[in-house]
């Protein structure tokens, strides 16, 4: 492999989109824990699914810190391990790969310390693309709250407070965990086709149309 790309962002910035459109329309190899991607992986799946239903909200009650991370940390192994099977591609890009995790997880009170620096003894990308939108436009992007699961808002219910809440922290810390490694921040806010032009031309794609 040549080196791959993540794309991160808040949660309804238009990633799974973009990630859509450079696996359909450009033949890029798109590495992901959620959607279709995990069709083949049914166990990654379950593990996912029963994490955001079952550990998440309930860790500090029936499960540890430390018990919560060690099932996600199975899914983060799945995206280090899909990487290496893909060493042989030339255009990999990886859904938030485990920043936007380890980010959101600290926010939240989630934490164990050696399971992150774990974490960031990963192969990393040779850049970053950042979808940036501002919490007023995701909040209608997630149907004013009624998209929402228990990992995306802020508090025990979801409101558009709790919501803004997370997604504004979430800002910071994921520009902090990718500090050291280049960065390209693209407004998603915009159109579709503006979006999906500024993420390749970022990633160096000779396809920008």
């Amino acid at each position: 492999m040549t080196g791959f790309w993540t794309l991160v962002g808040p949660d309804f910035s238009g990633k799974s989109t973009v990630l859509e459109r450079l696996r359909d329309d450009y033949g890029w190899h798109v590495i992901s824990h959620g959607g279709r991607d995990l069709d083949a992986y049914p166990l990654i799946r379950t593990i996912r699914d029963t994490w955001l239903t079952e550990a998440y909200p309930r860790t500090g009650t029936r499960y540890s810190s430390e018990l919560t991370l060690a099932a996600l940390h199975t899914v983060v192994l799945h995206l280090r391990d899909e990487l290496a099977r893909a060493a042989d591609r030339e255009r990999v890009i990886v859904d938030s790969y485990y920043y936007k995790l380890l980010a959101k997880c600290s926010l939240l009170g989630v934490r164990h310390d050696e399971t992150f620096h774990y974490w960031r003894s990963f192969p990393q990308p040779k850049g970053v693309v950042y979808l940036h939108a501002d919490p007023e436009v995701t909040w209608e992007r997630a149907g004013r709250g009624s998209r929402l699961n228990p990992f995306e808002y802020a508090g025990d219910r979801p409101s558009r407070e709790g919501f803004a809440e997370l997604q504004s922290q979430l800002r910071g810390a994921l520009l902090k965990e990718v500090a050291e490694l280049p960065l390209t921040v693209v407004d998603s806010a915009r159109d579709q086709e503006t979006v999906l032009c500024d993420v390749l031309e970022a990633v160096g794609s000779e396809e920008v149309r």
